[in-house]
């Protein structure tokens, strides 16, 4: 091919990739109100798939020990089981350590939260540099509540209609996904040309298997997290804050790195407040050094015990992922973002794998390739 041909080749590829461009562009351009719209009727269902998905990997050990290890042949029989102690988890949760991370939320907004904002007011106002960036993330962050709901009725209702449905479906996707699992798979592999079967049902087994370990390892992470803080909080003096503060720094950890110290926040801000709280005028300093000890801990220590090398991906990587899927898809994207991901990966190795395995021969090719006529002779006279 000489270099006319080349150019040639190229300019075609870009008169494709512009003209391509320039249809989603059109697309978008007339039909964009009609996909905004199929975009949130999407989310709304996949919200709920997506915690009922979250949930069938957290139970997924117990549901194979009933069926390998116990020898509970029916699934929905199976299925039942695991919903009613998962209810009964569940309000235990709910009745004790749920009414007190309620508790002490609704006490830290009504008697601590003025004093939070009274403080960063007057941090920002002794600075005359920083009082401008204060007015305009003062103008940013105010939001009057009551004129939003008078002027936004169809707005509210549509949030709480998908809270209700949100709400109702989990435990209908919960149940089917349990009980019908292989089924899906079976029915999904049918579809699949034949002649690429065997891979399909390789790379689906590689995805779920790195789904699961990525779900189960940042399940016990958040709760371990969660724990420690809560711990380590009451010991620096937080009292009947502590047990709020830990969930925070558990319940964001579900966004790696970043996530811990974007609940750190509201206990950094605490601190600035109370001066009775462990070291003193150094206790905001101490909350952050405490969040990167953990953190520390949790990348070097825990996640190497309860995470699988397959579910360990590059720091940017991650960040990369959770800002694209959550930008796409919302608290969806974030949910789903490191197994996506995950999946990909492990989708790209088992590529590169076939294509090792096409250009290399295999032990027994090549001993049985660089085996003289002498020796085959001798064994078949054995």
């Amino acid at each position: 091919m000489n270099k006319n041909q080349k150019l040639q080749e190229w300019a075609i590829k870009l008169t494709i990739l512009t003209l391509t461009l320039a249809s989603i562009w059109l697309i978008k351009l007339i039909f964009g109100n009609f996909i905004a719209r199929f975009m949130d009727a999407f989310v709304a269902i996949l919200l709920p798939f997506s915690i009922a998905l979250f949930i069938s990997y957290l139970v997924a050990p117990i549901f194979r020990l009933l069926e390998k290890k116990l020898h509970f042949k029916y699934r929905v029989l199976n299925t039942i089981i695991l919903f009613l102690g998962f209810a009964v988890l569940l309000f235990f949760f709910g009745r004790y350590v749920g009414i007190l991370i309620y508790e002490q939320a609704v006490n830290f907004i009504k008697n601590d939260w003025p004093a939070v904002k009274d403080a960063v007011e007057s941090f920002f106002m002794s600075r005359e540099l920083l009082i401008p960036v204060y007015e305009r993330l003062k103008s940013m962050l105010s939001v009057d509540v009551f004129d939003t709901i008078d002027f936004n009725f169809i707005g509210v209702f549509e949030n709480i209609a998908t809270i209700l449905i949100t709400i109702v479906l989990v435990p209908v996707f919960l149940f089917f996904i349990l009980n019908d699992r292989q089924k899906i798979y079976e029915s999904f592999m049918l579809v699949v040309p034949k002649k690429y079967r065997y891979h399909a049902i390789e790379l689906t087994k590689r995805a779920n298997l790195v789904t699961e370990q990525y779900f189960n390892g940042r399940f016990v992470t958040m709760v371990i997290m969660t724990i420690i803080a809560s711990i380590v909080f009451f010991i620096m003096g937080f009292q009947g804050r502590s047990v709020f503060f830990g969930f925070m720094i558990g319940f964001f950890d579900i966004v790696p790195y970043v996530g811990p110290f974007i609940g750190s926040l509201v206990p950094f801000l605490y601190s600035l407040t109370d001066s009775s709280l462990a070291f003193g005028d150094l206790a905001p300093i101490m909350t952050l050094v405490i969040v990167v000890i953990l953190q520390v801990l949790e990348n070097n220590l825990l996640q190497p015990l309860v995470m699988s090398n397959e579910t360990k991906i590059h720091p940017l990587l991650v960040l990369s992922a959770f800002i694209f899927f959550g930008y796409l898809l919302g608290i969806v994207g974030i949910i789903l973002a490191i197994p996506i991901t995950g999946m990909l990966r492990s989708t790209a190795q088992y590529i590169k794998e076939q294509k090792i395995q096409k250009t290399t021969l295999s032990k027994e090719e090549l001993a049985h390739l660089r085996e003289s006529d002498y020796e085959k002779e001798n064994r078949k006279d054995d």
